[in-house]
C-alpha cells in the first residue's frame, strides 16, 4: 500500500512517502509553507514565494496556516480563500511525489494536524487537499499520536515547540491522548519577535524614524528591508543553537549587531519556563508519568529547551536528529485503530460575514507542469474547474473566488470594507512592557438613548447599574458596543505587572479577537493616572490621537507587543476610561498599532 504523509506546518511543510522516505519538496526535506500571489493571479509557493516576496511584500504570506480560522487572506488587493492557499501547498507536494510513484496511485494520504483541532479545522485541511487533486483516502492524524507511534508502547509526552504555538500532549502506552495544553504566545515566531525588540532597543536611537519604518513599513522598500531583517533574525536564531554569538546584518542606516547565545537565552527563558510548567500541569491532569518527553519542532534545536525541561521536569528529553520531520515520519507508522480525534472545536473565532459576489470563478491557466499526471495527461486541482492548476511553484487563481468552484454562478466570498480611517494619529516611542489580561464574558443588550446623556458632575455620583453592569456614564462611553451583546460586569480590571484597577468595570467581547473593558473610577485624576500608567508600560512604539463622540472627547494611545494589541482611551473631564485589547494569533508583523487604532475608530469609538 502506497501511503503519503504530509505535515503542513506553520513555517515548513514535510512529506514522507512509504518505501521512499522523506520527499525532496523544494530543494530539501522541508519546504516553506509560504505563498505569493502574482498580479496575473498565479499563486507561487515555497522558496519561489519567498524570492518573489521582495517584489511586492503585500502579496506575500509566509504562514497561511495561521489563518485557518479565517475565510480569506489579503494578498495585495485580493482576498484569497485560505483553502486556495493551503491547496497550493498540497499541490506542490503532490507534484513532487508523482514521479516517485512510477505511474501508480496513492492508496492513502495522511494529513497531520495539532491534537487540539476539532472537525472544523480538520475539514479545512481535508477540503484543501481534495482541491489540490489528492484522490487517495484522506486520513487526519493528530501530530502527538504520530510522534508517539515512534516511541513504542510506553506512556510519553510530546513537547511541540512549533513556529506558531507551543503544544504539549501526554499519551498512554496505547497512544491515547490523556491530556493536552497549549500556549499561543510561545513559538518560533515569538522568538524572532523577541530578537527584533532586543535589537531595536540597541539601535533605534540612531534613527528613530527609520526604525519606525521597519516596524510599520509603508513603501515597498520599507517592506523589503523588513523582510530582509526578519530573515536575518531567523538565521541568527538558528545559528545560535551552534555558535556562541552571531552578527546580524542590518538594513541602512543601522550597523550590524552582535547577538550572543546568552542574550537570546535570557530573552526566551521565561517562556520556556512557562512551557515546562504547562508540561508538568498536563502530566498531572493525565494521571500518568511519561517515560520520555519527545521534542518536536525546529526551535527545539536550541540547547536551552532541553536544559529547562531537565531542570524543571526532571526528565532528560529525547531530541531527535531531525525534529522538523518527526511528525510526518511518525504518521507513516500510525496504527489507524489508535487514532482518536477531538470531537469539538475550540472556542470559535470570529469569521467575517460574507457578501455576495456576482461573478463566477474563471481560473486562469498558468505554469508549464500539471499537478498530477494521469494516463490521459494532466488533470486539474478540482476537475470541476475549467482549466488545470499548475503546481511547479505556482498555482493560478483569479479573483473573485468561490469556496467550491464546482458551484455554478455566484458564491459569497468577499467582505465589507472598513470605513476610511481618520488621519489624526501620531507615532510615539514607548518604554517598559505589559500585556493586558481581560476576561471574556457574555451579557445581554442594554439600550441608552441620546437625550439622556449624563453631565460630568452626574458621573461623579453615578452608581446605579443596569443588568450588564453599565452606569449611565459608562454607557455613554460605550456607545453602540453593548447593542451587539457580549457585555457583562466584572470585578476589576487586570493588567499584568500592575495592581488591580478598582472601580466599576464592564467587559465586552466584540469580534476579530477584540475585547474592551470600561472602567469608572472615583475621580478624573484616578482615571487619567491609570490610563497613563498603562500607556507608559507599552514596550514598543505607540499611536496616539484624539477622539470625539456621543457628547464626549478624549485621547487614545495604542501599541502592540508579541502578538497582543492594547489601546487605552480616556474621556476628558470624566472619571472613566477604557482598555481595548486584541489577543491575536498573528505575530507582531501582522498586528500593528494602526490596526488597533482603526478598529477603535470604526467599531468602538462612540458615534457623533
Amino acid at each position: 500500500m502506497r501511503v503519503l504523509s504530509v505535515d503542513l506546518g506553520t513555517a515548513n511543510t514535510v512529506a514522507v512517502l512509504s518505501d521512499h522516505g522523506v520527499v525532496d519538496l523544494d530543494g530539501g526535506p522541508t519546504m516553506p509553507s509560504s505563498v505569493y500571489l502574482d498580479e496575473d493571479g498565479t499563486l507561487r509557493v515555497g522558496r519561489e514565494a519567498e524570492r518573489r516576496s521582495r517584489q511586492d511584500p503585500s502579496r506575500y504570506e509566509p504562514n497561511p496556516k495561521r489563518h485557518i480560522d479565517k475565510a480569506t487572506i489579503k494578498l495585495g488587493e485580493t482576498n484569497l480563500p485560505v483553502n486556495d492557499a493551503l491547496a497550493a501547498i498540497y499541490a506542490r507536494v503532490l507534484e513532487s511525489v508523482t514521479p516517485l510513484l512510477g505511474g501508480g496511485q496513492l492508496d492513502e494520504i495522511r494529513l497531520t494536524h495539532p491534537a487540539e483541532w476539532g472537525p472544523t479545522r480538520r475539514n479545512k485541511l481535508l477540503s484543501s487537499a481534495r482541491l489540490a487533486g489528492m484522490t487517495g483516502q484522506l486520513v487526519p492524524v493528530p501530530e502527538a499520536i504520530a510522534v508517539a507511534s515512534l516511541g513504542g508502547g510506553r506512556p510519553l509526552a510530546v513537547y511541540d515547540f512549533g513556529a506558531d504555538t507551543f503544544d504539549v500532549s501526554v499519551l498512554d502506552s496505547e497512544h491515547r491522548i490523556l491530556a493536552d495544553g497549549s500556549l499561543s504566545d510561545v513559538g518560533g515566531l515569538d522568538v524572532d519577535q523577541a530578537l527584533l525588540e532586543h535589537i531595536g532597543r540597541a539601535v533605534s536611537h540612531k534613527d528613530p524614524a527609520g526604525w519606525q519604518r521597519l516596524l510599520r513599513p509603508v513603501t515597498v522598500d520599507d517592506h523589503r528591508a523588513r523582510l530582509g531583517l526578519r530573515e536575518e533574525l531567523r538565521l541568527a536564531k538558528e545559528d545560535l543553537s551552534e555558535l556562541p554569538q552571531v552578527e546580524v546584518m542590518m538594513p541602512e542606516p543601522f550597523e550590524k549587531v552582535v547577538v550572543t547565545r546568552a542574550e537570546l537565552e535570557a530573552l526566551i527563558r521565561p517562556s520556556l519556563i512557562r512551557s515546562a510548567e504547562l508540561l508538568i500541569t498536563t502530566v498531572q491532569k493525565a494521571g500518568v508519568t511519561p517515560e520520555h518527553v519527545y521534542l518536536v519542532g525546529g526551535s527545539c534545536r536550541m540547547p536551552l529547551v532541553a536544559q529547562v525541561i531537565a531542570e524543571k521536569v526532571g526528565i532528560v528529553p529525547t531530541n531527535p536528529d531531525h525534529p522538523e520531520t518527526i511528525v510526518a515520519s511518525g504518521a507513516q507508522v500510525v496504527d489507524r485503530a489508535t487514532i482518536t480525534l477531538k470531537a469539538e472545536d475550540d472556542k470559535p473565532k470570529f469569521v467575517e460575514p460574507p457578501t455576495v459576489v456576482t461573478t463566477p470563478v474563471s481560473p486562469s491557466v498558468s505554469g508549464s507542469y500539471p499537478v498530477s499526471p494521469t494516463t490521459s495527461g494532466s488533470y486539474p486541482v478540482n476537475p470541476n474547474v475549467s482549466g488545470p492548476y499548475s503546481a511547479s511553484g505556482s498555482y493560478p487563481v483569479t479573483a473573485p473566488y468561490q469556496v467550491n468552484p464546482s458551484v455554478s454562478g455566484s458564491y459569497p466570498m468577499n467582505f465589507p470594507q472598513q470605513a476610511p480611517k481618520k488621519d489624526n494619529k501620531k507615532v510615539l516611542l514607548g518604554i517598559g512592557g505589559a500585556v493586558v489580561a481581560l476576561a471574556v464574558v457574555i451579557g445581554a443588550v442594554f439600550a441608552f438613548s441620546g437625550p439622556d446623556l449624563p453631565s460630568a458632575d452626574e458621573c461623579k455620583d453615578d452608581t446605579a447599574q443596569d443588568g450588564q453592569g453599565f452606569t449611565k456614564c459608562l454607557r455613554q462611553l460605550a456607545g453602540h458596543v453593548p447593542d451587539g451583546g457580549g457585555c457583562e460586569k466584572a470585578g476589576s480590571a487586570q493588567i499584568t505587572g500592575m495592581e488591580e484597577i478598582k472601580g466599576t468595570v464592564v467587559s465586552c467581547t466584540i469580534r476579530d479577537g477584540y475585547e474592551v473593558q470600561y472602567i469608572l473610577t472615583d475621580s478624573v485624576t484616578g482615571a487619567e493616572n491609570n490610563a497613563d500608567a498603562i500607556a507608559k508600560s507599552f514596550q514598543t512604539d505607540r499611536v496616539e490621537a484624539d477622539w470625539t463622540g456621543n457628547g464626549l472627547e478624549g485621547t487614545y494611545r495604542a501599541a502592540t507587543s508579541t502578538g497582543t494589541g492594547v489601546l487605552v482611551f480616556t474621556a476628558k473631564g470624566r472619571p472613566m476610561f477604557g482598555i481595548l485589547t486584541k489577543h491575536a494569533e498573528e505575530n507582531a508583523d501582522e498586528l500593528k498599532p494602526d490596526e488597533i487604532a482603526d478598529f477603535f475608530e470604526n467599531s468602538v469609538q462612540p458615534g457623533e
